[in-house]
C-alpha cells in the first residue's frame, strides 16, 4: 500500500477517523461527531455527482461546493471536522513509524471485494499492516467462538495447515479461540492469513510472533477502526461483514446458540448478506448452536483431504460435499454394531455407492441423497428402535437421527410409539 496519502483519503480520515491521540493514560477521542459510514457515503456521491472530489472540500471553495451540491448535512459541521489538520499530520507520523498503511474508499487499492459485496455498508477507511494484495486473493473465512476445547482448537489449526496446503488464504477475525488457531494453522503450515480485527491494530503489528509473517508478505492485519481503539462487543460485530465479504466462503466452527459475535455474525450472513456460502463443522457430540445454524441454512464442511478436494469445497463445486461430510464422518470407524449388527461388505461404501448414484441419476440435492441412503441402511437395524440408538448407530447427534426419524414418520415409512419413544417399520 502507498504511504502518501491521496486528498480525497485525508479529507476521508478528516470526516470520519477519531485520529485517537495519547493521553496520560489511554488514547482519547476529542474529535467532534464524525460522519457515520451511511453519511459519508451520501456525501461522496453528491460531492462526485456535481463533478468534484472529496478532497476539493479541504480547498478554498470547500463551502461553496458543500452548498452547491446539496449534501444535506450542515456545513459548519464538515468545516469544524476539516479543521483538525494538525492532529491528522501526528497521526500520520505516528501510524508510518509502525509500518501501518490507511487506505480509503476514494483510493484504487481499497479492497474491491468490500466495494462489491458491501456496497454503502463498506468501510470509508481500513487501517492495515502487511501485503495490501493479500486482500485480493479471497480464502476460507474461519470462525469460531473464544472459549473452545483442545479438540476444537486442533480442529482449526488443521483447517489452516489443509488451507496452506491447498494455497488458500485464511480470513479471521484474530480472537483468542478458533480464530487464533486457525490463523497459526495457516502461518505455520507456511500459508497466509489475514486478521480482521475488532479492535485498533496498532497492538497486534508490534507483537514479536507477527513481525516476520507481516515482513514476509504472508499475514496482513486489517481493522476499520483507529490504530488505538480498543476492544468493544459493537466493534467485534461490526467487523463480522468484513471477514465474511474478503473470503470465497466461510466456515463457522463452533458457535454459542443465539448468543455470542460468531452467532451474529453466521446469522446475518445467512440471512440479510449473503455475501459468501457458509459451511459449519460436522459436530458428532451435538453443538446446539452448529445444528441451529445448519437448520437455517448453512452447509456441511466436507472435511476435504487433499488441496484438490479443499479448493473445490472453496468454491462449492464439490456435487456431494454436504451429504458426504456428514455421511464420512458417520461411517469412518472400526466397526457399526454400536446399536446393531450389519451384514453389508461395507456400509461406507454402500452409503457413499447410493449417495452417488442417486445424485448423479437423478439429480437429487446432497441432503436428499443422503436421506435415502440413510433410509437404506436403517433397514439393518432391529426395530423397534429409539432415537439414541439410531444416533449412535450412525454416529451422528440425537437431534439429527431425531430429524430423520421424524421424517419417516410423516412420510409414513415409520411408526412412533410413546412411553417409551420407539420407532418401527410401517407394515
Amino acid at each position: 500500500m502507498n504511504s502518501l496519502l491521496s486528498p480525497d483519503t485525508e479529507v476521508t480520515l478528516l470526516l470520519t477517523a477519531p485520529l485517537l491521540m495519547v493521553g496520560r493514560k489511554r488514547a482519547q477521542d476529542d474529535s467532534p461527531r464524525r460522519l457515520t459510514p451511511g453519511q459519508y457515503a451520501k456525501l461522496v456521491e453528491r460531492i462526485r455527482g456535481c463533478g468534484r472530489n472529496l478532497g476539493d472540500l479541504a480547498g478554498p471553495e470547500g463551502a461553496e461546493i458543500l452548498e452547491e451540491c446539496q449534501t444535506g448535512l450542515e456545513p459548519e459541521h464538515i468545516q469544524e471536522l476539516l479543521t483538525r489538520g494538525f492532529q491528522l499530520s501526528q497521526v500520520l507520523e505516528l501510524w508510518r513509524a509502525r509500518s501501518i498503511w490507511v487506505v480509503s474508499q476514494a483510493d484504487q487499492d481499497y479492497p474491491s471485494r468490500l466495494r462489491q459485496k458491501l456496497g454503502s455498508a463498506a468501510p470509508p477507511v481500513l487501517y492495515g499492516c502487511g501485503d495490501g494484495d493479500l486482500l485480493e486473493r479471497g480464502g476460507l473465512a474461519v470462525v469460531g467462538s473464544r472459549r473452545v476445547s483442545d479438540q476444537v482448537i486442533e480442529y482449526a489449526e488443521q483447517t489452516g495447515r489443509s488451507a496452506a496446503l491447498a494455497n488458500c488464504t485464511i480470513v479471521s477475525g484474530g480472537a483468542k479461540g478458533v480464530d487464533q488457531a486457525a490463523m497459526r494453522g495457516a502461518l505455520n503450515g507456511g500459508g497466509a492469513a489475514i486478521g480482521v480485527l475488532a479492535d485498533g491494530i496498532e497492538k497486534s503489528v508490534l507483537q514479536r510472533e507477527n513481525r516476520n509473517v507481516l515482513m514476509d508478505g504472508r499475514l496482513t492485519l486489517i481493522s476499520p477502526f483507529d490504530p488505538r481503539a480498543g476492544f468493544s462487543v459493537g466493534n467485534a460485530m461490526r467487523r463480522n461483514k468484513l471477514i465474511y465479504a474478503l473470503a470465497d466462503a466461510g466456515l463457522v466452527v463452533e458457535s454459542d446458540y443465539k448468543k455470542g459475535g460468531t452467532w451474529t455474525g453466521a446469522v446475518e450472513q445467512l440471512t440479510k448478506l449473503r455475501s459468501a456460502p457458509l459451511y459449519a463443522r460436522v459436530d458428532e457430540s451435538g453443538s446446539r448452536g452448529l445444528e441451529a445454524l445448519l437448520e437455517m441454512g448453512a452447509r456441511l464442511w466436507p472435511n476435504p483431504q487433499t488441496a484438490d478436494d479443499f479448493r473445490k469445497a472453496l468454491s462449492g463445486t464439490q456435487v456431494y460435499s454436504e451429504a458426504e461430510s456428514l455421511w464420512k464422518s458417520a461411517f469412518q470407524t472400526d466397526g457399526l454394531g454400536a446399536a446393531g449388527s450389519t451384514n453389508t461388505d461395507s456400509a461406507e461404501s454402500l452409503g457413499l455407492h447410493i449417495l452417488i448414484e442417486s445424485a448423479d441419476s437423478n439429480g437429487l440435492p446432497a441432503s436428499e441423497a443422503l436421506f435415502n441412503c440413510v433410509e437404506e441402511l436403517l433397514r439393518s437395524l432391529d426395530t423397534p428402535t429409539s432415537e439414541s440408538d439410531v444416533a449412535s448407530y450412525l454416529r451422528v447427534s440425537t437431534t439429527q437421527a431425531r430429524e430423520w426419524l421424524k421424517r419417516l414418520v410423516a412420510e409414513g415409512k415409520y411408526t412412533r410409539s410413546k412411553r417409551p419413544v420407539r420407532y418401527d417399520r410401517a407394515i
